[in-house]
């Protein structure tokens, strides 16, 4: 499958047939899903998923979410409610929800290569 973006602020590309290595993009998206979040709490909770690259590269996680804004995959809004600095609150787009989606999908198929692939391995 091509990818249709034609984004220049990016090396990769956004759709669901793009690469899915590092899943920093799903994850993001999945987790604002979840709870709005300002960036750090964000890093911290990437975390929890297990992946490392972005986890030793914090701001790789702020440029994916600027470009996921730029997209229109994501919005923010300054918290300035509480207590200390202002904090820039993220939360998921319509289209953001849909290019999660897509993701899942792709995710479940590669799961699905994967599982072949390692029950193939059993016979080494």
């Amino acid at each position: 499958m091509v990818c249709n973006n034609k984004s220049k602020d990016i090396n990769r590309c956004l759709c669901k047939s793009g690469r899915i290595s590092r899943f920093l993009i799903p994850a993001l998206l999945l987790l604002i899903y979840e709870k709005p979040s300002h960036g750090y709490e964000l890093a911290e909770k990437y975390t929890e998923f297990g992946f490392t690259v972005a986890s030793s590269d914090p701001g790789a996680i702020y440029r994916t979410l600027k470009l996921l804004e730029s997209e229109g995959f994501i919005k923010s809004r300054w918290d300035t409610d509480n207590p200390g600095p202002a904090k820039k609150i993220y939360s998921i787009t319509d289209e953001g929800l849909k290019l999660l989606s897509g993701w899942i999908s792709e995710i479940k198929e590669r799961k699905k290569t994967l599982e072949l692939f390692l029950k193939r391995c059993e016979k080494l």
